[in-house]
């Protein structure tokens, strides 16, 4: 099932705003526009770029039409979930805005994020298996259980489920990219096998929702006959949503760490080198390329 040219039009250019999420998305870019401005050291405009184009997404995740049409077809409702469990937090991640934090504060404040960073609820919450864990429960509990379809009728468990996406896609992913400084960040193998086993958590409810003969969540019939579509076509849709954006974006986040690890080990065979020629006394050679 695919979204006529009209339908498409409603989901990208209907804006319910909420003045609450818009308050403290503008804040927010405020103050990471702030640090950028008060960095001790020129920013990475990428990053910037990234930390915003973050709040974008999230504003269209629960602004948008696209919240609306959630509420009428699963197809969407995936697309929405992957938005905030996925592609916002790794935009904002990217944006490193613990780093920034740490650049653009003064030395007091510096020092007690640093005693933060430091504590053992940090060093706990930072760790890959515990984002991981919090990831599995929250996304094997919302679909297969009851609790998708009671959030569909009551908006304060719906805007909870919102949450609990977003906030656990920003735990599971804060070790994954390592943008900011954490304690004990885990190697690129070890990032890459988690990565590996969130793809299989998130294939289990795309399977069901492909194989399943009957249409999970009632609530989505009437709204499916009043758009004249198949309810289960479009549970069908959203099982293949799940899987290949979902993979997609998995697959991006591979690359990166990848990349991130290559680069790495190169800066470490240069710093090496340069140890071995001042310990020889040999000129200390340049890196290749310049």
């Amino acid at each position: 099932m695919s979204a006529q040219p009209s339908t498409l039009g409603r989901l990208l250019g209907t804006w319910t705003l909420d003045p609450v999420l818009l308050c403290v998305l503008g804040m927010t870019a405020g103050l990471y526009v702030w640090g950028v401005c008060r960095a001790s050291s020129p920013w990475p405009i990428w990053r910037a770029v990234s930390f915003l184009a973050g709040l974008v997404v999230l504003a269209l995740a629960l602004m948008s039409g696209m919240d609306q049409y959630a509420d009428e077809l699963l197809s969407v409702h995936v697309i929405e979930h992957l938005l905030l469990i996925l592609i916002a937090p790794m935009l904002l991640l990217w944006g490193a805005p613990v780093r920034l934090a740490l650049s653009a504060s003064t030395p007091a404040a510096r020092r007690v994020l640093a005693v933060v960073l430091r504590s053992r609820p940090v060093r706990l919450l930072t760790r890959p298996a515990c984002g991981f864990v919090l990831f599995t429960v929250v996304v094997l509990a919302t679909h297969l259980t009851g609790v998708y379809e009671a959030a569909l009728r009551d908006q304060t468990l719906h805007a909870l489920e919102h949450a609990a996406y977003f906030w656990t896609g920003t735990l599971f992913l804060l070790a994954l990219l390592a943008a900011d400084p954490i304690p004990r960040p885990p190697g690129a193998i070890a990032r890459f096998s988690w990565l590996m086993a969130a793809m299989l958590v998130m294939s289990i409810p795309a399977g069901v929702f492909l194989f399943d003969e009957h249409v999970r969540y009632p609530f989505y019939l009437a709204p499916a006959r009043a758009l004249h579509v198949s309810a289960l076509a479009d549970q069908q849709t959203a099982g293949v949503l799940m899987l290949v954006a979902g993979g997609v974006v998995m697959g991006v986040l591979a690359i990166v760490i990848a990349m991130s690890a290559m680069l790495a080990e190169e800066r470490r065979q240069q710093r090496r080198d340069r140890y071995a020629d001042r310990s020889t006394g040999l000129p200390v050679r340049e890196p290749a390329g310049r």
